[in-house]
């Protein structure tokens, strides 16, 4: 089975409030992130190895050897990993159904809406499911249509439960393009931010082993 991220995938991270906080980088990021204070705070990680453990890898000034290239590499992958991530929560603030934003699961959408659920907007949702899912729809009235003889409350009750969850499994896969372009700025950030972490790791463990 190919993997389809989906928009119930995405609100995990795109409802978080890191998320939420990174929509602002690309506009006042590079305030942040390209300024002296912030290039000492990235570089300080390596400062205090070489003073601690006196390593030969450090000049004589007490400082790793750090290339202008490498700190610059370092800050700008910071920022363009933030401003994916921010990016990517726009997208999902845009354009992730309401249904999905509001509710974790399918269960929890189900349940809060069959208490409220009318004939007008089962009428609403029918006219868009008919269209894009007449297979599923003709299976729910079909099943509904089976089990009203015999018992009709709890016919109406599957039948409402049953088009709710399709519903919402429709929403949830609406918009595929967004969906995928989410799911890639995310990646991207996330792989960006933790390549200088790696990256000092391992600068860091070059300066021990140069003691």
């Amino acid at each position: 089975m190919s993997f389809t991220p989906t928009w119930e995938l995405l609100r995990s991270f795109g409802s978080s409030r890191f998320a939420k906080l990174s929509v602002f980088v690309p506009v006042f990021g590079y305030f942040i992130v390209f300024n002296d204070a912030f290039v000492a705070l990235v570089g300080s990680s390596m400062e205090w190895a070489c003073v601690a453990f006196e390593s030969a890898a450090c000049d004589d000034g007490g400082f790793a050897r750090l290339d202008d290239d490498f700190m610059l590499r370092k800050v700008v992958n910071i920022y363009i990993a933030l401003s994916a991530l921010g990016l990517s929560t726009v997208i999902f603030h845009g354009l992730c159904p309401h249904e999905i934003k509001k509710f974790w699961h399918v269960e929890d959408y189900v349940s809060e809406n069959t208490k409220v659920f009318h004939n007008e907007f089962n009428r609403r949702i029918r006219m868009i499911l008919d269209k894009k899912l007449p297979g599923d729809t003709s299976r729910i009235q079909n099943t509904f249509n089976h089990y009203k003889e015999h018992d009709r409350p709890k016919a109406s009750e599957m039948y409402d439960r049953d088009i709710l969850a399709l519903w919402f499994s429709f929403q949830n896969t609406r918009f595929a393009l967004a969906r995928w372009t989410c799911f890639v700025l995310f990646a991207v950030g996330m792989a960006l931010l933790t390549y200088p972490t790696v990256a000092v790791f391992f600068k860091v463990c070059a300066i021990l082993l140069g003691r």
